[in-house]
């Protein structure tokens, strides 16, 4: 990589997202900066890949330019702190956030980060408050659908099934799911953490390696005895609850025909399990059979 890499980045960046200004702080032969847009249907989908410092969209660049859209976004790895106005929040891997060009933005990533960000027309998203936009809960069966539809497009799992009949359809049935999102409570609003909201934040996190009991608590701001409490009072355990839930994912996947690319490794891997041996043995402790048994 080179200056060069990063002007091209800028191109793509200022033509599919608007005037957002990049800042790399070390030695320009070290940036990394991937841009591939996509479409299915008629939405507009970037995968982003970057170690940039700092992305940043001022008030004046947000006032210069006339934005049609707005930007639903997936952080599929790494991190980043998110600056909407006087608001800061974090984005973890996971996360799905909405955010919206016309107001000044930035965003900090820490280190290496991808995220997948699905351009949503600004005239369908008008009813919404712009008060409740930035980092999304997923606590519900909506917001849970929601996400997993974002991780699909993510994954290239729709791409082979896109068709010109599809049209609006993907835009449609986001901004349907966000019309309910959008009414959740923040976490941090609630005047107490239900269980459901943990397993919420767990079946966003299940592909992260480093998903534990004690990474859980931390993020949730709590003790790790009252993490177990939580899954105790209803006959489960928090360890439990993971490995259940990562088996479950990839069973669906050894079984879904768009993931019969992917090799058995790499599904095990998607779903947070760092060794193949591993997940086989607590495979077939679980379901009785071998993944490769499985799958056939």
């Amino acid at each position: 990589m080179n200056g060069h890499a990063m002007s091209a980045w800028n191109e793509k960046v200022h033509a599919l997202c608007g005037r957002f200004e990049t800042r790399f702080d070390h030695c320009q032969n070290l940036f990394i900066g991937e841009f591939r847009s996509t479409l299915l249907g008629a939405a507009r989908v970037a995968h982003i890949r970057s170690n940039a410092n700092v992305i940043a969209r001022s008030g004046r660049e947000a006032r210069r330019d006339a934005d049609s859209h707005c930007f639903l976004v997936l952080q599929r790895y790494g991190s980043m702190s998110l600056e909407l106005g006087d608001r800061v929040t974090e984005l973890r891997e996971g996360d799905l956030a909405l955010l919206d060009p016309a107001q000044a933005m930035k965003m900090v990533p820490q280190g290496l980060f991808s995220h997948l960000s699905i351009h949503l027309p600004r005239e369908r998203l008008k009813e919404f408050e712009r008060s409740r936009y930035g980092r999304l809960s997923t606590a519900g069966a909506c917001g849970q659908l929601l996400s997993t539809l974002m991780c699909q497009v993510a994954d290239g799992e729709l791409e082979q099934w896109a068709c010109s009949a599809d049209g609006t359809g993907l835009q449609a049935a986001l901004i349907g799911l966000l019309s309910s999102v959008l009414e959740y409570q923040a976490r941090d609003a609630s005047p107490g953490l239900h269980l459901h909201e943990v397993q919420a934040l767990i079946q966003q996190r299940l592909h992260t390696p480093r998903l534990s009991p004690t990474s859980l608590a931390e993020e949730l701001g709590i003790s790790g005895r009252q993490l177990y409490r939580l899954f105790e009072a209803s006959g489960d355990s928090v360890c439990r609850y993971i490995l259940r839930e990562r088996l479950l994912k990839a069973a669906q996947d050894l079984r879904n025909p768009a993931c019969r690319h992917r090799s058995i490794t790499d599904i095990g891997t998607r779903w947070g399990f760092a060794d193949s041996a591993h997940f086989s043995k607590s495979f077939k402790k679980h379901l009785g059979m071998t993944p490769r048994n499985y799958r056939m």
